[in-house]
């Protein structure tokens, strides 16, 4: 079954929290450098959801 939800990447959601500063207010510092971590990660290098959990 293919997935059609339309998840935003951590890039996306980066560009999305630098231009809302209600976004900003909102998040905390150690969320956003999760963020951009993952941004800047090639995709294949990723952890999944099972690797994450344990």
């Amino acid at each position: 079954m293919k997935n059609t939800a339309n998840l935003a990447t951590p890039a996306e959601m980066v560009e999305d929290i630098l231009t809302d500063p209600i976004l900003q207010s909102r998040i905390c510092a150690d969320a956003f450098i999760g963020l951009l971590i993952m941004a800047n990660m090639p995709e294949n290098e990723k952890p999944t959801c099972f690797q994450q959990v344990g």
